[in-house]
């Protein structure tokens, strides 16, 4: 079931954000100022591309990494890699998981490297539901009830791009009580 899990959609950056990104590296940095035209255009586009394919995010790995630091589940996956057991099953409610990184663009103009264009990657998954089964020392994704996902990618703190998301792949859970519906009146004929 990991391989299922995946972003509703991929977070992508254009060309406008590369070049808003450099705008703001060139106030910082005079080497990428000096030559701030000959990146904008077909080289932000490239940088766009290349940022894309960095910028695939593996969801369940970060919801996973949140996971495990929950003691429920830690201890359970501690248990599950020593011994054999059946699968400890941990339902979690409503939760918020957090996670930072770094992309790092290098670039060059005619020759010479510019220096790196850092960015920070932050993601936020808020989770209505989750149940999962910890096995072999690993946790397995069970079911997932209503997640959401905001990706910030930022260069210091000004934001580049915000991309909001679902979490799509994965059966909804069953243990999540379903609201019940409204009061119907329903009428039976028997004929006698």
């Amino acid at each position: 079931m990991h391989d299922a899990v995946r972003l509703s959609a991929p977070i992508e950056v254009t060309r406008d954000d590369v070049e808003r990104a450099l705008f703001e590296q060139s106030t910082d940095e005079l080497a990428v100022a000096r030559v701030f035209d000959r990146l904008r255009g077909a080289p932000a586009e490239r940088a766009a591309e290349a940022l894309n394919h960095a910028l695939e995010v593996d969801i369940f790995e970060v919801l996973a990494q949140g996971w495990a630091r929950v003691p429920a589940v830690r201890s359970a996956v501690q248990r599950s890699a020593l011994m054999e057991v059946p699968p400890a099953l941990v339902n979690l409610g409503r939760h918020n998981i957090a996670s930072t990184s770094r992309v790092v663009l290098d670039s060059s103009v005619a020759q010479s490297a510019l220096p790196p264009l850092t960015l920070t990657l932050e993601i936020v998954a808020d989770v209505l539901s989750a149940t999962l089964a910890a096995r072999e020392g690993r946790i397995e994704l069970v079911a997932l009830g209503e997640a959401s996902v905001v990706a910030r990618l930022k260069y210091k703190s000004v934001l580049v791009k915000e991309h909001a998301t679902g979490v799509s792949g994965v059966l909804r859970d069953p243990f999540k009580r379903q609201p019940s519906a409204p009061d119907r009146q329903a009428s039976v004929d028997i004929q006698i």
